[in-house]
C-alpha cells in the first residue's frame, strides 16, 4: 500500500479519520506499505504547518513515524515523472470547474499516484480525488 501524507498528517495529528487510517495501515504490513520521498516532505511540512513546531522537528516526527510504521521511502524515479505528467493530464486540476477543484490532483498527487501506480498498490489516502482515479484506494472520501 501507498501511504499518502494526508494519511500520514491525520494519524500523527489524531484527526478524526486516524483510528480508521492506523487500522487499514496496520493490515497492510504483512506486504509492507510505501511512500515516496515526495509525501514524506509534504507531511513534514503539514506536520510544520498544524503544529507550529520547527521543520527539523517536524522532519524528525515524520521519519520516526515512517521508521515505526514499517513504511518504506521510495525515491522518484523518472519513470513516475511520466506516469505523473499523465495522471495531471487525466485527473489534475485543469480538469475540473472551481468548485470542484479539490476533486481533482494537485502536484505533489500525481507523484504519489505515479508512485502507486509503478508498484502497484492502492493508496491509503484521505483525498477524495484518489477515488476519481483508475488506483485503488483505501481511507478515501468519496468525492
Amino acid at each position: 500500500m501507498f501511504v499518502d501524507a494526508s494519511a500520514i498528517i491525520a494519524i500523527m495529528t489524531d484527526e478524526p479519520e486516524a483510528e480508521s487510517l492506523a487500522a487499514l495501515l496496520d493490515g497492510a504490513r504483512i506486504p509492507g506499505s510505501v511512500t515516496s520521498v515526495v509525501a514524506a516532505w509534504e507531511a513534514a511540512v503539514g506536520l510544520f504547518r498544524k503544529k507550529r513546531i520547527p521543520m527539523a522537528e517536524a522532519a524528525a516526527r515524520v521519519q520516526e513515524f515512517l521508521a515505526t510504521a514499517e513504511i518504506r521511502v521510495l525515491p522518484v524515479s523518472t519513470d513516475e515523472l511520466s506516469a505523473a505528467l499523465q495522471a495531471f493530464d487525466r485527473y489534475g486540476r485543469h480538469r475540473y470547474p472551481d468548485a470542484d477543484r479539490n476533486n481533482a490532483l494537485n502536484l505533489a498527487d500525481c507523484f504519489h499516484y505515479a508512485a502507486a501506480k509503478s508498484n502497484g498498490v492502492p493508496i491509503l489516502t484521505k483525498d477524495a480525488g484518489f477515488a476519481l482515479t483508475d488506483i485503488a484506494t483505501a481511507g478515501a472520501r468519496t468525492a
